[in-house]
């Protein structure tokens, strides 16, 4: 008993552990594909052995079923216990992106018949499944939705506004007052090329008060290759360093580096900028030496922190490879960004990508991160039929 007891426990701090490197590494942007499929491994077996031994784990993740009847149950029931413990959203999307579930239709239909159940609350967990993000025709529902005759949650919404639109329906949109609609339409204009998103992008910026959401629209903008962005994202991280290193990550062009520069020579962005720098060019810079403080207490030394000549001397080395963007330390070009890239994955490697794919999965790669055996199955697929 002491040994079960024991074997629990291990399980569940390894179990801990890892939820909390994932997350960790989730956070930088860009990571090696290779390290998140070893952790998502690890974690599955994780939660194999914690649902087979349920009776004494103090924890039951899956009402007391083991993992190999959890991938039995139809898509309806997984769904309402993942809805019923939404502080295992990490696990269960993980579950959900891992196994293979009974009558989990891949059909444009799904959502219309889980809206005329008011269900539709089930797309915060099939959002993690790009397929399900791909709908018929749905005008008439998103014209609803705009003109403020009816409201979805955010999740029906960022997919139904993640279909293929006129024109005229996109610009409608993404001027729209409720950010839930602006937002979606904007990055479906970026995954489908808009020329002129970055002149709409700063109207919207210009007229947007709440500080998440305009780091959602500065991130898009750093995957665009327009200068002007650099002094807005400036600004805005000076004011705001809590969003500095998820906006900075986004700045993939290498004509933007001097903007990292300013932000780590910066006390209050310094850390986040710093991490910012490491994702998108994997070099660690040298501190700065010692300096002595001019104040009564002289005698202390404290690190006047990065060594901002040693992050120019890389900016300059950086220059002279070829390819305009930068990743994890890997110099790409639009053209050659799959086989460049494809040993990595994260939130900003999807992005950067997101456009060379079909329309609706490009949009569900910009919003979901995906399992590393995901990524790489769309890559390679994406790879092979070129």
């Amino acid at each position: 008993m002491f040994a079960q007891v024991t074997k629990i426990k291990q399980h569940q701090q390894g179990l801990s552990t890892l939820l909390k490197h994932k997350q960790k590494l989730q956070l930088q942007g860009a990571y090696p594909l290779a390290r998140l499929h070893v952790i998502e491994s690890q974690l599955l077996n994780h939660l194999y052995v914690l649902s087979d031994l349920k009776n004494d784990a103090p924890k039951d993740y899956f009402a007391g079923k083991n993992l190999a009847q959890v991938s039995h149950l139809t898509r309806e029931e997984f769904i309402k216990l993942a809805l019923e413990n939404p502080q295992y959203s990490d696990i269960y999307t993980l579950v959900l992106q891992k196994l293979n579930f009974v009558n989990l239709s891949n059909t444009a239909d799904t959502f219309f018949t889980l809206k005329a159940s008011d269900q539709l609350s089930h797309y915060s967990i099939l959002k993690s499944l790009p397929s399900q993000w791909q709908l018929e025709d749905n005008k008439s529902l998103r014209n609803s939705i705009i003109n403020n005759k009816e409201v979805l949650d955010e999740s029906a919404t960022t997919i139904l506004f993640s279909q293929s639109m006129s024109e005229s329906e996109q610009n409608n949109a993404m001027s729209h007052t409720n950010f839930n609609i602006a937002y979606p339409a904007l990055v479906n204009a970026y995954c489908n090329n808009v020329v002129d998103l970055s002149d709409i992008l700063f109207r919207v910026f210009a007229k947007t008060d709440d500080e998440s959401h305009k780091a959602k629209l500065l991130a898009l903008a750093g995957l665009i290759n327009d200068p002007r962005w650099d002094e807005t994202c400036l600004l805005f991280c000076t004011a705001n360093p809590n969003q500095c290193q998820y906006v900075l990550t986004h700045f993939v062009y290498k004509r933007a580096l001097p903007l990292f520069i300013k932000l780590m020579g910066q006390g209050v962005t310094q850390k986040p900028a710093y991490a910012a720098w490491l994702a998108i060019t994997a070099r660690e810079l040298a501190k700065a030496d010692k300096i002595a403080l001019i104040e009564p207490v002289a005698s202390q030394k404290v690190h006047s922190g990065i060594n901002l000549d040693d992050a120019e001397h890389a900016r300059q080395a950086f220059a002279l490879v070829s390819g305009e963007q930068l990743l994890n330390g890997i110099s790409f070009t639009s053209k050659n960004a799959k086989q460049k890239l494809k040993s990595l994955a994260g939130t900003v490697v999807q992005r950067v990508l997101a456009p060379q794919f079909e329309q609706q999965k490009a949009c569900a790669l910009y919003h979901v991160l995906l399992s590393a055996e995901q990524w790489q199955t769309y890559i390679e697929e994406s790879l092979s039929a070129e």
